[in-house]
């Protein structure tokens, strides 16, 4: 008796039950996805001459905030900041006049 379309059957019901469950298996690694968190946080140092610090709030993919710090001339830099879809957004700013120390010709050794 001739077997060869038994054979051929079965064959093709095999490899369509493999590709079924390759095509049936999940994909590799799928990273999570999670809803933006609001957030706010500042700190401030000031100790004698130190004296800076940084405050910030976002929600999603927007920022907003400032940071300061009291340069060696005794002006205060301040940098105000926004962050969205847009970009990076920042105005800079000096508060005080600066003080430079006057030097003196030195005689000595």
């Amino acid at each position: 008796p001739d077997t060869t379309l038994p054979i051929m059957f079965t064959s093709v019901v095999l490899m369509s039950i493999l590709v079924a469950a390759g095509v049936a298996l999940p994909g590799g690694y799928q990273q999570p996805s999670y809803a933006p968190i609001p957030y706010n946080f500042n700190y401030d140092v000031n100790a004698g001459a130190t004296n800076f610090g940084q405050q910030e709030s976002g929600n999603g993919g927007n920022a907003k905030g400032s940071y300061w710090v009291q340069l060696p001339d005794g002006r205060l830099e301040r940098v105000d900041y926004w962050a969205d879809g847009s970009g990076y957004h920042a105005t800079v700013s000096f508060q005080g006049t600066a003080k430079h120390p006057s030097y003196a010709p030195s005689y000595g050794y």
